[in-house]
């Protein structure tokens, strides 16, 4: 939020919003109101606390939810849904929702290309009964309630089938064929009208065959498009969340991303009950490196420690992750003391190797401090682990920098210092 608006609409949004078919994709806050926006740099006004999408996440937690048909009206009144997520603050409590919508038009042309024979029809509902979108040949407007419609009680014994029922909007007998889409409420249903079935029925089994076919494909085809989409929003989603949780200068998890992986990895070790190790690294005498040397100079090194530290940790548990400045945190989930240490001496030496110049230091290379901490974690909160940690590196600088300090066993019984000298 504190980048220029043309860096954060790009950053947010560039590869997010180019799908098909899609609307806009914004974010609102806990009143309703848009505070980022896809269409505009500069967030269009409006405030959408009374959407039916909007009060189902401010009740609870849902996870990807799929709203009822609306007309937006941002967007011309135009027939949309709304694929959202909740946003929560650190606390859990809600915090406003990300949304983007679909055009109900777009789904409604590509239902159209299905040839699914005079009077036969394309639907797209929810499994609560609501109507998202139906082809141009059905006479239902999006919205419409079909809770007492047979696909609804056949949906409750099978997420797939086939069905005879009259339309109670033109009463046309028709055979029906539906699918829930994945794991999703919605489901795709395809009506071909029982003269159309039936006349070819007489005309030769062949042709009977042909034709249920090509509803079979039809509608294979339709949850294909749809679970493509789907799949771009999932993937953009992911790509999205890992951008929000790393350092743009040193490719190491961000303070967020840490915090979230210290919370599960506590969680779990507390479950299994096996200890947890974390490392405070601080580069020695960074300040005067920058004064000399320069911010550019600075951001280099500071790169070059980084990767040095990401590539001694390589088990896919292990997190390293820039906690400020040129403070690097590494969290070791099972992970003893003694392992800590000696991961910790390899990252200590491995950065001396890198023979960095420094003027300004006693060493005259770069060098690091380093402290650990390591508990089998109890009814403690995480940031203990995080508090001694930061105590040993404390330590570790009195002790005179370039060196290891641990802060006590896993019994938190305390333990001497235990630096290891550069020499």
């Amino acid at each position: 939020m504190q980048q220029q608006p043309r860096i954060r609409q790009i950053t947010l949004f560039d590869r997010s919003s180019t799908a098909k078919g899609l609307g806009a994709l914004v974010a609102l806050d806990a009143s309703g109101s848009i505070v980022l926006d896809s269409l505009s740099t500069t967030p269009r006004v409006g405030n959408f606390a009374d959407r039916e999408y909007f009060r189902a996440h401010q009740k609870r937690e849902l996870g990807l939810y799929i709203s009822e048909p609306f007309r937006a009206r941002l967007q011309k009144g135009i027939w949309s849904i709304s694929l959202s997520r909740r946003v929560n603050k650190a606390d859990g409590t809600f915090d406003g929702i990300v949304s983007g919508t679909l055009n109900l038009d777009y789904l409604r042309e590509r239902f159209s290309k299905a040839d699914v024979g005079l009077g036969g029809t394309v639907s797209l509902l929810r499994d609560d009964g609501i109507l998202v979108v139906q082809s141009p040949a059905g006479r239902y407007e999006p919205g419409a309630d079909w809770k007492s419609a047979p696909i609804v009680k056949k949906l409750k014994s099978s997420p797939i089938g086939t069905y005879w029922a009259s339309s109670s909007m033109d009463g046309t007998s028709r055979v029906y064929a539906y699918r829930r889409i994945g794991d999703t409420p919605l489901v795709v249903s395809v009506g071909m009208s029982s003269r159309a079935v039936m006349s070819t029925w007489w005309l030769t089994v062949k042709l009977l065959a042909v034709a249920y076919m090509v509803m079979a494909i039809s509608v294979i085809a339709l949850v294909m498009v749809f679970t493509s989409e789907l799949r771009k929003r999932y993937v953009a989603e992911l790509a999205q969340a890992a951008l929000a949780r790393s350092d743009a200068l040193t490719g190491l998890v961000n303070r967020l991303g840490f915090a979230e992986a210290l919370d599960a990895a506590w969680r779990s070790a507390r479950r299994t009950r096996k200890s947890l190790s974390l490392l405070m690294l601080d580069i020695d005498y960074f300040k005067q490196f920058n004064d000399v040397l320069g911010h550019l100079q600075g951001d280099e090194a500071l790169k070059r420690v980084s990767s040095i530290v990401a590539d001694t940790i390589r088990r896919p548990n292990d997190v390293a992750a820039r906690y400020g400045g040129e403070e690097i945190a590494v969290l070791l989930p099972n992970t003893s003391l003694n392992e800590a240490l000696a991961i910790a001496k390899l990252i200590r030496f491995a950065i001396e190797g890198l023979a960095i110049p420094h003027p300004n230091s006693r060493y005259r290379v770069i060098s690091a401090s380093i402290g650990v901490a390591t508990a089998i974690p109890s009814d403690d909160a995480p940031l203990s682990l995080v508090a001694r940690a930061d105590q040993a590196l404390y330590n570790a600088k009195d002790a005179g920098r370039n060196c290891v300090v641990i802060a006590s066993d896993v019994n938190n019984l305390p333990v001497a210092s235990f630096p290891v000298n550069p020499a």
